[in-house]
């Protein structure tokens, strides 16, 4: 388990792991139930898809398409989902040779088009960072890499290095973990949540906050670079953790097949989180497929926290002393309960990390950074 619950909500916030196995497959489903909310659709009801091919791209200049992990028909469109019936055939698109191609625009298209969130590669930078600790407690998915797969790792390194060129690059490790990488100097980094988050890593490694410098890119991101640059096939899957072992999941995989696959039971009043313990979001449906960026999946017992309930702040400050980021989100969550987003830019509402510290540690269990999230997403979208 992630973390030790008693009396008092002691928390143990260790990222370490002891992974053992390798990554197990899960079986290809009968629907892929792919999110493509704020995306903009290429496929329409009917359509028979390959696999590989893409359904979807991001608005942004900069983020990466969105593709079939299997090849289908698409059965069902509309704003927030596009599902796929399966056909278990074998019908995909061609691989492209990634690695022919010199550094430039057409390089950066290409992973683009690939599923390649690009933002960070589109410039140079005199330091690079890679992020080698595990997300949060209860995932394991980075040192589960960075043991069984450095030949990908180390193949997206050296592609990454191509486009931004850095004159020094880290990866930042757990202390006492011998873990490394081929061009990067080990930086070891004290394995406690939330050191993981990019801006603390990059504290850490550089001893400096938000380095104009300095870029940083994780290990899950890096290891997509190195597949895509190894097979120049689309990022059509994700390494989950799921009660402790990892799993290559196609995206789009709906969590009940992930339930089905290895017998967890879910009882009524439980929460299925997605992502991590505390970043995580607890979802809506069963039949809801994992995303692009999803790397755990938890099954929150009834009985095992308090409820997140919309209770009134009392006042106690404790997810100020919890914050990293060294903001109020007492004040920042009241201000966008009431909707009053502008006052809670003025509080810093951008200057949190959205950790999740603070509503894991409110004492009368408010949805803190529900509403920090709900705040930058109104704001984002011009919604004040």
């Amino acid at each position: 388990m992630p973390c030790e619950v008693g009396y008092m909500l002691k928390i143990n916030y260790s990222l370490e792991s002891g992974v053992q196995k390798s990554v197990a497959d899960i079986s290809a489903p009968a629907e892929l139930n792919i999110q493509v909310r704020n995306l903009v659709l290429k496929a329409r009801k009917g359509q028979k898809i390959s696999r590989g091919e893409i359904i979807a791209e991001h608005p942004s200049k900069f983020g990466g398409a969105c593709h079939a992990a299997a090849s289908g028909k698409a059965v069902k469109v509309n704003y927030h989902h596009l599902t796929i019936k399966c056909d278990g055939g074998e019908s995909a698109v061609e691989p492209v040779d990634v690695q022919s191609m010199g550094p430039g625009k057409e390089l950066l298209r290409t992973l683009q088009g690939l599923g390649i969130d690009v933002a960070p590669l589109s410039s140079r930078t005199e330091t690079l960072v890679i992020n080698g600790l595990n997300s949060e407690p209860g995932i394991s998915v980075s040192e589960q890499l960075l043991r069984d797969e450095k030949e990908i790792l180390e193949a997206g390194l050296r592609l990454a290095e191509t486009l931004i060129t850095p004159m020094h690059t880290a990866l930042a490790v757990a202390y006492g973990s011998s873990f490394s990488l081929h061009g990067a100097q080990t930086a070891y980094v004290k394995p406690k949540y939330p050191r993981s988050l990019d801006a603390l890593t990059v504290k850490a490694v550089t001893g400096k906050e938000y380095p104009e410098d300095t870029k940083i890119l994780s290990i899950m991101d890096l290891y997509d670079l190195g597949l895509v640059a190894k097979y120049g096939l689309p990022v059509t899957s994700t390494i989950m953790t799921i009660s402790g072992k990892n799993y290559r999941v196609a995206l789009g995989t709906p969590i009940r097949h992930l339930l089905s696959e290895l017998d967890i039971k879910v009882q009524s009043g439980d929460k299925v989180v997605l992502g991590g313990p505390f970043r995580g979001e607890a979802v809506y449906s069963l039949d809801e497929g994992v995303k692009k960026g999803d790397y755990g999946l938890f099954v929150i017992s009834a009985d095992e926290f308090p409820s997140i309930e919309d209770a009134t702040c009392i006042n106690c400050g404790e997810c100020v002393l919890s914050c990293p980021a060294r903001i109020l989100p007492n004040m920042i969550s009241r201000y966008a309960e009431y909707e009053r987003f502008e006052m809670a830019e003025k509080y810093n509402l951008n200057s949190c990390f959205e950790c999740g510290l603070c509503s894991f540690n409110c004492t009368v269990r408010r949805p803190i950074l529900q509403y920090i999230r709900f705040a930058k997403d109104q704001l984002r979208t011009g919604g004040v």
